[in-house]
């Protein structure tokens, strides 16, 4: 592992992805589909990383079947992480799905332990447990019926194995074959695999539906940050800290609510303070994790 200068490319990235994710859920108010706002995301993800092509080098001679295979598993991966974050979310409760995500940065911890080179030091796995409660608290609603509770935490706790896994995947095989490569492959992959999800003659409504403007605008924000995340995993080969620092967007999320939510017709900007205090202390738990990790 380098040292933590890498780290503070997710911290930026949790911001703009806290304001895309403002955006779409706000183009899902106003008549877009959710599948949709996925697959327009899924292609300003590969939009944004073309340019890295020209920066890219040929790949060193000599690498191993496993790296050459490792993008278009990433493609796959990622892609499935995406179909099972809908389905936890459009199939059970957001206030039992929300927490579970926070699993991610765990999971990784667990992969990272397993598979790279250097294990998970004792500091990431404070700051991982911090990260989890933290995320648990900022998605926690107390009072809200977990009718579908079952569900949610199935896919949830999928969507999280997944990136998690890929993550792991990109920290150790990007490097090797070199980022500026690396990324534009799997990201484009992913994309093509959005036509498993919408069927070609859908497509014209990415363009036409209700919403395409703030969906539009919150994926340019998501393809962007993506970018420099798994820029930041390749480059910095920590999955585990940077998922740390990332996780902030939970932080960033609850000041973005309180701050514009109203302005954007977010219907959270009214919640009630008891769920706000949770998220504020959920809020500090993140801190910390960053904390424990660049400490």
């Amino acid at each position: 592992m380098t040292g933590h200068g890498f780290l503070i490319l997710p911290f930026f990235c949790a911001l703009v992805y806290a304001i895309g994710a403002l955006l779409l859920k706000r183009s899902m108010e106003a008549g877009q589909s959710p599948r949709l706002a996925m697959v327009t995301c899924n292609l300003a993800l590969a939009l944004f990383s073309l340019p890295l092509l020209f920066w890219a080098k040929p790949p060193p001679e000599g690498l191993s079947i496993w790296v050459w295979g490792s993008a278009p598993a990433c493609s796959l991966l990622f892609f499935l992480g995406q179909v099972c974050t809908f389905r936890a979310l459009s199939g059970g409760d957001v206030s039992v799905a929300t927490p579970v995500f926070g699993t991610k940065v765990v999971i990784t911890a667990l992969f990272g332990a397993l598979f790279l080179p250097g294990g998970v030091g004792t500091d990431l796995w404070v700051g991982a447990f911090l990260c989890t409660v933290g995320v648990a608290l900022v998605g926690m609603q107390p009072g809200v019926r977990h009718g579908k509770a079952l569900r949610a935490v199935g896919w949830g706790l999928g969507s999280a194995a997944v990136f998690s896994l890929t993550d792991v995947i990109v920290a150790r095989a990007a490097w090797d074959m070199r980022f500026c490569l690396f990324g534009p492959w799997m990201m484009v992959g992913m994309a093509v695999l959005s036509f498993w999800v919408v069927p070609a003659r859908e497509w014209v409504n990415i363009f036409q539906s209700g919403g395409r403007g703030w969906a539009w605008a919150g994926a340019a924000m998501i393809g962007f940050q993506g970018t420099f995340l798994y820029a930041s995993i390749a480059l910095s080969g920590d999955p585990v800290g940077v998922n740390i620092v990332y996780a902030v967007r939970g932080l960033w999320s609850v000041l973005l609510v309180a701050w514009i939510g109203k302005w954007l017709g977010n219907r959270e900007a009214g919640l009630p303070r008891s769920v706000l205090l949770l998220r504020g202390v959920g809020a500090i738990l993140l801190i910390g994790a960053v904390w424990a990790v660049l400490g």
